[in-house]
């Protein structure tokens, strides 16, 4: 819907703020001041406890539990989760590079990704972040979204991945250096094309493997990482890793990489890598796992994949490494993110919260999958000031869902309402894929 100008008071809910420091507010009400189409919370609590301005727009919630608006911190949004067709898996890199750069591929693409935005947050996704994207397309669509007259997500787009000659996402999603001078060069790059984070891959990955071990592999060399990171912290960028092995986890955390995607398994040093980084831009370094691309890797025949034999095998192997390293993450107190992968086969925009019971099957708790998903998020983000909590002075993003999802994270599925910076979402299904839907139930029905 268009931005709206009022303030409203949100009534008669139950508040789950994300700190999850204080019980459940119950017979709740959030008050919103909007500005120019910003909303921001201006008071929040039990009903008795906050001043409703006379001639104040009521929203009733009728009972409904309301929480911080979602936070995907990986996500690719030049898929939307359905496989590849016959007529690209056929494209060689280079004629794919060609069709990407094309008019006609550039239109469809952007077209593509403004879908998927949308799709996230009518799913309940406030907020995420792009992690790989070709050309720089995730910012023009960025731009256009928050310049726009229609309420669209908070994105923080990271342009295209950073690898090496021939590495993860090479000719696809990346861009190539084969130097320290080549990756402080193309840091540069990216921030001058506005990014809002940087992001390389410092091992093979899975989608693009042609051989047993390759996804994993260290490939971007120390000095290579080390050169990004720092060219990075010196403009207070944070810097995000592609990387699937101990080795790799090793070379990227040693380097001063802040965010590690995916991850593996985790010897003594590594543990203590995370926790006390001191090449890192805050001193530490997060762990976000991508369970649900790997779910849906490991469950579906290649048949409905498009991935070839090899892949499936990487997949299955990168599994459990990721399975490990979350499971040492929670154990140890390393700080988690969540993410999903989206745009790999089957991971949809709009299933963002499957992610959170993936989380729950591999050890936590429905309250720390909560948090890990909007509290941790924002604040391994670097917007917590902004989002993550519902709090006065931060941007009225929350969802309103029909059950306790602390005691339920099904509930999280299909939300009664989506708040955005004040904006109350026309309420939609339109964003849902019914044969990817249909082929996945079986498994998410595992879930």
């Amino acid at each position: 819907m268009d931005k709206q100008n009022n303030i409203c008071a949100f009534i008669n809910c139950n508040i789950i703020d994300g700190k999850f420091e204080n019980d459940m507010i119950k017979e709740g009400v959030i008050l919103v001041e909007n500005s120019d189409g910003i909303g921001k919370i201006k008071s929040l609590g039990n009903k008795n406890e906050v001043s409703i301005p006379k001639d104040c727009k009521i929203v009733d919630l009728k009972g409904k539990y309301v929480l911080p608006g979602l936070i995907n911190a990986h996500v690719h949004l030049f898929g939307d989760g359905k496989p590849n067709s016959p007529e690209e898996v056929k494209r060689t890199p280079d004629e794919n590079l060609k069709y990407m750069k094309s008019s006609v591929g550039k239109y469809l693409i952007k077209e593509t990704m403004k879908k998927n935005a949308m799709a996230a947050l009518h799913a309940g996704v406030t907020t995420f972040r792009s992690v790989g994207d070709p050309f720089y397309y995730d910012l023009e669509v960025r731009d256009e979204i928050k310049n726009g007259a229609e309420v669209g997500p908070t994105m923080l787009c990271a342009g295209p991945m950073i690898c090496i000659t021939g590495g993860h996402g090479y000719k696809f999603v990346s861009e190539a250096i084969d130097s320290p001078w080549e990756g402080r060069k193309e840091v540069r790059n990216h921030i001058y094309n506005g990014t809002d984070l940087i992001k390389i891959a410092n091992t093979g990955g899975v989608t693009d493997s042609k051989k047993i071990g390759e996804a994993g592999r260290a490939e971007m060399t120390y000095d290579e990482i080390a050169a990004i990171c720092d060219e990075a912290h010196r403009a207070g960028y944070l810097v995000a890793s592609h990387c699937q092995s101990t080795k790799g986890l090793k070379e990227a955390l040693r380097g001063g990489v802040d965010t590690i995607e995916h991850g593996a398994e985790m010897d003594d040093e590594v543990i203590s890598l995370f926790k006390h980084n001191p090449n890192s831009l805050r001193g530490y370094s997060s762990l976000t796992p991508t369970f649900l691309t790997i779910y849906y890797i490991s469950g579906l025949s290649t048949k409905y994949t498009k991935l070839t034999d090899i892949q499936l095998a990487n997949g299955k192997i990168i599994e459990k490494r990721m399975i490990s390293g979350f499971k040492t993450a929670l154990k140890e107190g390393i700080k988690l993110a969540l993410g999903t992968d989206a745009a790999m086969p089957y991971v949809t925009h709009y299933g963002t919260w499957k992610e959170l019971k993936l989380d729950v099957k591999y050890g936590a708790t429905n309250e720390q999958a909560i948090m890990i998903a909007t509290k941790s998020n924002a604040e391994i983000l670097g917007i917590d000031k902004e989002v993550g909590t519902l709090e006065p002075g931060k941007f009225a993003d929350f969802i309103a869902v029909d059950g306790n999802p602390v005691e339920d994270l099904n509930y999280l599925g299909n939300p009664y309402m989506v708040v955005k910076s004040g904006n109350i979402l026309e309420k939609t299904n339109d964003y849902i894929i019914p044969e990817v839907e249909e082929l996945i139930k079986g498994l998410d029905n595992n879930l």
